[in-house]
């Protein structure tokens, strides 16, 4: 009776162990129509996020641009000052030119963002993205656009910056 009751119990054990090693559900093959399902949501709604920000840059650097005339402007003020009061002006005057320029050569570049941003591939007229791959393929245009435009500035910017603050320097030692 001992060893009988034995068997079973191993049986059972064995029978078991089977069961729980086979899946709990059947796998259904998906019909031709649900092969275009729409576009995975967490990823769409990363997607979205970001051509949301990349627009808010887009116009930040928009009302940059639209300062930086007052503000080169302003730079020449200073410069003309400091040229009154006998200060070499050569380095900050060519600083000056020389972001005038950086500012003129990336417009193009600004611009492009801009027509992607109004063409916005991969997204609705609302800014939801109707094909993720190409939604994210815009949004990362975008931001290397606008990463252009903000770096080819950059150093003339600081260049700017420093000839200033050293004709500041100089007008305090006269």
């Amino acid at each position: 009776m001992k060893n009988t009751l034995g068997k079973i119990i191993s049986i059972l054990m064995l029978l078991a162990l089977f069961a729980a090693a086979l899946p709990a559900q059947t796998a259904l093959a998906a019909s031709p129509e649900l092969d275009q399902q729409p576009p995975d949501q967490r990823g769409a709604r990363i997607v979205e996020r970001r051509f949301k920000l990349e627009q808010r840059r887009y116009e930040g650097q928009g009302k940059a641009f639209e300062k930086s005339a007052e503000l080169l402007e302003k730079a020449q003020d200073i410069i003309d000052r400091a040229a009154e009061n006998d200060l070499d002006t050569s380095a900050a005057q060519s600083a000056l030119e020389n972001l005038e320029e950086a500012i003129e050569a990336v417009k193009p570049i600004y611009a492009q963002a801009g027509d992607l941003i109004d063409n916005h591939a991969g997204f609705d007229a609302g800014g939801k993205a109707t094909d993720i791959e190409t939604a994210a393929e815009t949004v990362e245009k975008i931001h290397k656009l606008l990463d252009q435009v903000r770096d080819d500035v950059h150093d003339e910017r600081e260049a700017l910056q420093h000839a200033l603050w050293d004709l500041f320097q100089d007008g305090l030692k006269k």
